[in-house]
C-alpha cells in the first residue's frame, strides 16, 4: 500500500474489502452445502443431517420392523452420529482446519497451544474456566 497516496490507500482497502465479502459468501455457501448421510451397515436407517448436525431426513428400510425398540434407537443413534462426524469433517474442510474439527466434533478439550482461549461471549455457561460440567 502506498501510505503517501490517501486514495490510493482507500482503494486498495475498499478492494480487499470486497475480495474478504467474496470470500466469506464462498465460504458460507460450502458450509451450507455440508450436509451429510449414512446408512446403517445393515441397511435399517439413512440419516441426513445439516451442516449444523441438525437432523433433515431419516428413513427406515423395510427391516427396521424387526428390531427391537432397543436396537432400532441405538441403529438411529449411531448412524446419526456417524453423519454428523461427516458433516463436521466438511466444514471444517471448508474454513480449514484441524482445530475447526476438534471443536465441532466436540474432541477438542481447550484450546490449541497457540490459539486464543474463546472470547467469554463465545463460551457455553460450562466452558468457563474452573467450572466442571453438571
Amino acid at each position: 500500500m502506498d501510505a503517501t497516496n490517501p486514495d490510493r490507500m482507500i482503494a486498495d482497502l475498499e478492494a480487499r474489502a470486497r475480495e474478504l465479502a467474496e470470500r466469506s459468501r464462498e465460504l458460507r455457501d460450502r458450509i451450507r452445502r455440508a450436509q451429510a448421510t449414512q446408512r446403517s451397515p445393515d441397511g435399517v436407517v439413512t440419516a441426513t443431517v445439516a451442516p449444523n448436525g441438525s437432523l433433515r431426513h431419516i428413513e427406515f428400510s423395510p427391516a427396521a420392523g424387526e428390531c427391537t425398540p432397543a436396537r432400532l434407537g441405538e441403529v438411529v443413534l449411531e448412524t446419526v452420529r456417524r453423519a454428523q462426524e461427516q458433516a463436521a469433517r466438511q466444514v471444517a474442510a471448508a474454513v480449514g482446519g484441524t482445530a475447526a474439527l476438534g471443536f465441532l466434533t466436540g474432541s477438542q478439550t481447550g484450546p490449541e497451544p497457540d490459539e486464543p482461549p474463546l472470547p467469554r461471549s463465545l463460551r457455553a455457561p460450562d466452558d468457563e474456566p474452573g467450572t466442571t460440567p453438571s
